[in-house]
């Protein structure tokens, strides 16, 4: 027998159709109708992945996380988030915790898909998104982003959609890599946090405008420092777009990448 799957999603017909993918390639399910069943079931029988629906009832996907978070017992247990079709994934409100794997959008749900996301969740899959192959074309209409990012949930949630929308993502953790990238690549516009190991962002985004070829490069900052100084830094170094993180949706992300010239 395989490891268990946690499945909390509202869709009682949906959650049954999982539930027989994965029973018939040998995982253990453990269903759970609303979000206090799924913590109760969490605790109990510490299932090995949960798939999580943002809209249960009793307790929703969110306050469902939230208290999974502070729970030493199972915060570790990693998530795949459900959501649902035109409903914006409230991403501030999923804890800063090392356990979001992905996520699936309820109207794009095909058992085959959701058992691949499965494996690669518990380290049978490919490589996470975002090591897209250098020289790779963008679709038409499509952008090349650098994205320079080491928060891992976030990575983990924007990756896929940044990918989905079109565009073609180039990954880096740090500043290092993402100087290495550029050494090959030539982006149509870079995304940067503040914070990060090594260079902040505007140190990176310094050294990026001494190389000719991207003195005019569109610039984002993704971050969650906006003091008046940050702000002013960045106006300095031609950022064109400044996001808070913990203010913005996924989709208006997405629309602030696309929209970028």
């Amino acid at each position: 027998m395989k490891e268990k799957i946690l499945i909390a999603i509202s869709d009682s017909s949906l959650s049954t159709l999982i539930e027989q993918k994965l029973t018939s390639v040998g995982y253990s399910t453990i269903i759970a109708r609303d979000g206090k069943e799924a913590l109760e079931k969490m605790k109990s029988a510490m299932p090995d992945l949960a798939l999580i629906d943002v809209v249960l009832p009793a307790l929703s996907g969110y306050e469902v996380m939230t208290e999974k978070s502070l729970d030493r017992m199972i915060t570790k247990i990693p998530v795949i988030v459900v959501s649902n079709a035109g409903t914006t994934l409230e991403m501030h409100r999923i804890p800063s915790t090392p356990v979001m794997k992905d996520y699936i959008v309820k109207s794009h749900i095909e058992p085959d898909e959701v058992l691949q996301k499965i494996e690669k969740a518990l380290g049978r899959g490919a490589d996470a998104p975002g090591a897209t192959p250098a020289g790779t074309p963008a679709k038409a209409g499509g952008k090349k982003v650098l994205w320079v990012e080491d928060d891992k949930l976030l990575s983990s949630i924007l990756s896929k959609k940044i990918e989905n929308s079109g565009h073609i993502l180039l990954k880096a953790n740090n500043g290092e890599e993402a100087l290495e990238i550029l050494k090959t690549e030539v982006p149509d516009m870079i995304v940067l946090d503040i914070l990060l190991p090594g260079m902040t962002g505007f140190e990176i985004l310094q050294k990026v405008r001494t190389d000719e070829r991207f003195r005019k490069l569109p610039a984002m900052m993704l971050s969650n420092m906006s003091k008046p100084s940050d702000l002013e830094m960045a106006k300095t170094l031609g950022v064109q777009r400044f996001i808070v993180k913990a203010a913005a949706s996924l989709d208006e992300i997405i629309r602030e990448i696309s929209n970028l010239k």
